[in-house]
């Protein structure tokens, strides 16, 4: 008999993965140079270091113009406890991003588990390893479009997932406050470390000096939850090669695994009846 379960419990630990699986080391060309970026536009009472938003712009316009990418990323999180403790877990992996509609993702947990996640500008196919099943879902167009379903399905924001949309200006309109801390090695590498607080959420980026602005560590500090827990990712590698392989976007679910129905919600219809 197949199982039936939750389109949104199965999709739990994907979004959690895209979330915190974070970035990958050639070096391309940037589409501007560092001293034709523009600073943001900051008033006075403006509390927010015009020098952090030119730097922030620089590393994000820097992002959302590579075509395709791969990124391998550690990252540390907090889990806050019944108690009010807070323990802290692991996860490793690499994801796969062809700009506007391909990705794949390969998760290590720290606990033994392995997760792959394939999407093809049409569905998005999953394999949990531990359980050795495997489900698909019809997804949208584009990834953003799948991001923005992820999150719908979940209810609950997912700050990470903005580095990997196709505009991340939105990021500079989060930040009430902004500024740069100073210089910073992250694994040997130059940075500049930035700073940002927004209503609930503050976030850190280390952000390479030169022409290539990768961001190497990310942090992000949920001010509001209790305890304040936080997700640490550093992104030490990098590669921006010319093309990926013709079969890596295509579903490889090893011989042997169940598959697993879900259940999809209907879409929730916004006030006045537009959907």
């Amino acid at each position: 008999m197949k199982k039936l379960i939750p389109l949104a419990l199965f999709l739990t630990g994907l979004w959690l993965c895209l979330t915190q699986t974070a970035f990958a080391a050639d070096t391309p060309s940037p589409r501007k140079p560092p001293e034709a970026q523009t600073a943001p536009t900051t008033t006075d009472d403006d509390n927010r270091d015009p020098a952090a938003l030119a730097e922030l712009k620089r590393a994000t316009d820097f992002l959302t113009g590579l075509k395709r990418f791969h990124v391998r990323s550690a990252i540390a999180y907090d889990v806050v406890q019944q108690d009010g403790r807070l323990l802290q877990f692991e996860r490793n992996g690499d994801i796969y991003i062809q700009r506007p509609d391909r990705f794949f993702a390969d998760v290590n947990f720290d606990d033994g588990r392995r997760r792959q996640y394939w999407y093809d500008g049409k569905t998005m196919s999953l394999a949990e390893h531990s359980k050795k099943v495997h489900t698909q879902v019809k997804a949208p167009p584009t990834i953003d479009a799948t991001l923005d379903m992820l999150e719908k399905l979940l209810k609950e924001p997912q700050p990470l997932a903005d580095l990997f949309y196709s505009d991340l200006s939105p990021l500079e309109r989060l930040a009430l406050k902004a500024d740069v801390v100073g210089d910073s090695m992250v694994n040997g590498r130059p940075c500049t470390h930035l700073s940002f607080c927004g209503k609930a959420v503050d976030w850190q980026l280390w952000v390479e000096k030169g022409a290539t602005p990768f961001i190497r560590k990310l942090v992000i500090t949920y001010r509001e939850e209790p305890g304040m827990p936080q997700s640490v990712a550093l992104l030490d590698t990098w590669e921006t090669p010319g093309r990926f392989a013709d079969d890596l976007f295509r579903v490889n679910v090893p011989a042997g695994f169940q598959w697993i129905d879900v259940l999809v919600p209907a879409p929730l219809e916004k006030e006045g009846g537009q959907p």
